[in-house]
């Protein structure tokens, strides 16, 4: 988890590009009175995106999973493919994790195993297709 202090995030908004700020504090997880949280792999991402490193989008069908996933305390490692499968996931779009279902659960299937953790076909598509309505509803206040 990173902790980035309030004062400087707003220090950096006036140096980064208009939407900056609103996009970092969609990723923080929570808060004090001085600092932000959020979780590294996604402050990594930010961070790469925002130094020109980067051609995919952050947010989408993933990125959604990916904190769902979280909040059950199953994040990403530098052992799994969880970052990549996110980052193609959000590439796909609604659309295409719908056209992917089977294998986005497939991939899960295969973490869970890999992880020790038991895995749950119904809960598992339960998940991807709120992951999809909350990504279709995020993009419905965009457009």
């Amino acid at each position: 988890m990173k902790a980035i202090e309030k004062a400087a995030l707003e220090r950096a908004a006036k140096e980064r590009p208009k939407g900056y700020l609103e996009d970092v504090l969609s990723f923080v997880v929570s808060s004090d009175e001085t600092h932000v949280f959020i979780e590294n792999d996604e402050y990594y991402l930010l961070r790469d995106k925002y130094n020109g490193k980067t051609d995919f989008p952050l947010h989408g069908p993933g990125t959604h999973l990916h904190r769902m996933l979280a909040r059950f305390g199953i994040r990403s490692s530098s052992q799994c493919a969880c970052r990549s499968r996110m980052i193609q996931m959000n590439k796909w779009g609604c659309d295409g994790c719908e056209e992917n279902f089977d294998t986005i659960i497939e991939w899960l299937k295969q973490e869970s195993s890999r992880r020790g953790i038991p895995f749950i076909a119904s809960l598992a598509k339960v998940l991807v297709r709120r992951a999809i309505a909350k990504a279709r509803k995020a993009g419905e206040k965009v457009g």
